[in-house]
């Protein structure tokens, strides 16, 4: 690769050794990658957060680092953590485990992150611009800002985020190339009337089978309505990211990369075209809905972080009722968007129902091998109905927002939707 001079600097320990390991394990990436340079970046977003994706190994990295004089160099926010920092014994984490999840949010903490415990940064505080080059890590995140934003990042392993954010430089690869942006695959909804996408679920549903189809190629979508909104995009992203490996989309007419077919494909007519009808939609849903019981141990609902239009929705639906008495309802959240809710009431509301708002964490993230197994979750998130089932050894039911509050308070699986 071909360093400036002060990256060469940085690589000869001349800004330290924590510093000049984080250029040492950037240049072997690059390398890997068949990158020629590094690009500045204006922000950094870092996954590997929680405890129990990189455990004491990964801890001990971050504090090495922390201890050889390492600072992150660009404004950075960071993924949950294993817990929630400030109720984690009333939802059931041990001392022990919540002294390790400690331990790496203070090393986090002394490497200079602003602590946003998210994500979703992108819906309360790290929001790049179009073009913007940037160092991020979080599947759902990568695939929001690269599609939504158009912004340019890429799927950073978990750790090499954190060098990217201490030199504040990423190899140029992948996505970070225009001519890698373009579209690889035409998916188009046929036959599908305006009953559907009128909630976030659909957009999970369809993110997911997406990314079965496509796996890590570049999908342009064509027959998602207008009033699409960020959050069911979000649901997409992550879903799509999920059910395959999906870093960038684009749908016509609504995403900044895509205002018509010609741009989006960057010229070309020799892609493949996908249909997708009300039918493979149905066999998609049926599949992540693994569930035979109508009994309800937990519904969950924020994966990702829900934003505030989210958590009024859920509070309006919630006013003057209470949740079912062996059925849990959990709710993530960013405390960033908690605490805004806090001020306009809403929280309250949907904490006297009985609801459990979390902030900073997520049940993926958490302890929890062998608490939830052979339980019955309700989610409406397409990236729980993948992951909850291999790391917490439950069923899934999914459900749009109103079906999952609908069996918060009865403490039942919801019907099937009908279109």
């Amino acid at each position: 690769m071909r360093l400036t001079k002060e990256e060469q600097l940085m690589l000869d320990g001349d800004k330290g050794k924590g510093v000049q390991q984080a250029m040492e394990i950037l240049v072997k990436m690059g390398e890997l990658y068949g990158a020629n340079r590094f690009l500045p970046v204006k922000n950094a977003h870092i996954d590997a957060a929680a405890y129990t994706t990189i455990w004491d190994a990964g801890t001990e990295f971050i504090e090495y680092l922390v201890d050889n004089g390492a600072k992150v160099a660009v404004p950075t926010t960071i993924n949950p953590v294993s817990r929630d920092i400030r109720n984690w014994e009333k939802l059931g984490t041990t001392k022990k485990f919540a002294k390790k999840s400690k331990r790496l949010e203070d090393a986090y903490l002394k490497l200079g992150v602003i602590p946003t415990w998210t994500c979703a940064p992108y819906q309360c505080t790290n929001v790049p611009v179009f073009g913007e080059v940037v160092s991020w890590s979080e599947s759902n995140a990568v695939n929001f800002i690269n599609s939504v934003v158009g912004a340019k990042a890429e799927r950073l392993p978990d750790l090499v985020d954190v060098c990217c954010a201490v030199v504040g430089r990423v190899p140029e690869y992948g996505l970070y190339k225009d001519e890698n942006r373009a579209g690889d695959v035409l998916i188009r909804l046929e036959y599908f009337n305006d009953a559907w996408f009128r909630d976030s679920v659909d957009y999970a549903i369809l993110g997911y089978r997406i990314g079965e189809l496509v796996v890590n190629k570049v999908p342009v979508i064509a027959g998602l309505p207008d009033h699409t909104t960020p959050d069911d995009l979000k649901a997409l992203s992550a879903a799509a990211a999920s059910g395959g490996a999906v870093a960038l989309f684009h749908v016509i007419g609504i995403t900044p990369e895509a205002p018509n077919l010609k741009t989006a494909f960057h010229g070309r007519n020799d892609y493949d075209v996908i249909n997708i009808t009300p039918k493979v939609f149905r066999e998609t849903e049926k599949r992540l809905s693994s569930a035979n019981r109508e009994e309800v141990d937990l519904v969950l609902v924020g994966c990702p972080h829900l934003s505030f239009p989210e958590l009024k929705e859920i509070a309006g639906l919630l006013a003057g009722k209470h949740t079912a008495k062996d059925t849990k309802f959990w709710i993530h959240t960013s405390r960033t968007v908690y605490d805004l809710a806090a001020r306009a009431g809403i929280a309250q509301v949907i904490e006297k129902s009985g609801a459990v708002i979390l902030n900073d964490t997520c049940l993926m993230k958490m302890d929890c091998e062998g608490v939830w197994k052979g339980q019955h979750f309700v989610t409406n998130s397409g990236k729980a109905a993948q992951y909850a089932p291999a790391i917490a050894g439950v069923d899934i039911t999914m459900a749009n927002l109103k079906g999952c509050v609908k069996t918060a308070l009865t403490g039942k699986r919801p019907k099937r939707r009908l279109y």
